[in-house]
Order: C-alpha cells, then sequence, then structure tokens
C-alpha cells in the first residue's frame, strides 16, 4: 500500500478530513486511470466529513457521500487493501441517520463518533 494512501487512511480514521482530503487528493492526481474513480471516492468522503464537522452541514456532504459510495461499488469487496464493502455500509448508515436529523438538532460531536473508520483488509498467515 502507498505510503499516502496509508497516511490518507490514518487523517480520515483520526477524523483530520481535510489533511486526509489533501493526501487522497495528491494519489489522485498521479494514479493510474483504473485507480482513479476509487481515489475520487475517498476524496469525497474526506471531504463530505470535512463539510459536517467543521461547518455543521449536512444535506451537501450527504449528496457528496452518496457520489462517493457510486465511486466505490464497483470496487467492492476489498482494494488496495481497504475494506471496501464494509466502508459503503457504514457510510451508507451514517448517511441515513444524518439525513434524518433536523439541521437543530445535529450534534456535531456526535456526528464525528458515528463516521465510520475506514478498515485495512487483514492478512492472516498460518504456517
Amino acid at each position: 500500500m502507498d505510503a499516502r494512501l496509508r497516511e490518507g487512511i490514518r487523517l480520515f480514521n483520526a477524523g483530520r478530513y481535510f489533511e486526509s482530503h489533501e493526501r487522497f487528493e495528491e494519489l489522485y492526481v498521479g494514479a493510474e486511470e483504473q485507480h482513479k474513480p476509487f481515489l475520487e471516492g475517498l476524496v469525497q468522503l474526506a471531504a463530505a466529513c470535512r463539510l459536517v464537522c467543521d461547518f455543521g452541514e449536512i444535506k451537501g456532504p450527504v449528496r457528496l457521500v452518496h457520489q462517493a459510495l457510486i465511486r466505490l461499488e464497483n470496487y467492492q469487496p476489498t482494494y488496495l487493501q481497504i475494506r471496501v464493502k464494509d466502508l459503503i455500509a457504514g457510510m451508507e448508515a451514517w448517511a441515513k441517520r444524518a439525513e434524518a436529523a433536523k439541521p437543530a438538532e445535529v450534534d456535531r460531536g456526535a456526528v464525528r463518533e458515528e463516521i465510520p473508520k475506514i478498515r485495512r483488509r487483514r492478512f492472516l498467515f498460518f504456517g
């Protein structure tokens, strides 16, 4: 796994969405064509999470999450060691909860805590 991707995941999982967005975007710019839709999906997820957590927006970020999930759909169940199927399921559930909340009721701290983490595939060796 590329060190920048690993770093982007670490930043995302730490709630540092702007910085993770920047890492994923750096990767996207120089990526091979087959990786670009996947990386664009990660860029969009990071941007959506930043908009929710830093600015309290809901409607636009939820729409962005849905667009990202469309890009990630063809990369299931895992891609570049990322558990894409789990990420999609988690983000879909998160988006539904966020959509159901009324803007005045949005607790940014709670919303931040509910954002799924990007999980990597684990390798098991038996010997």
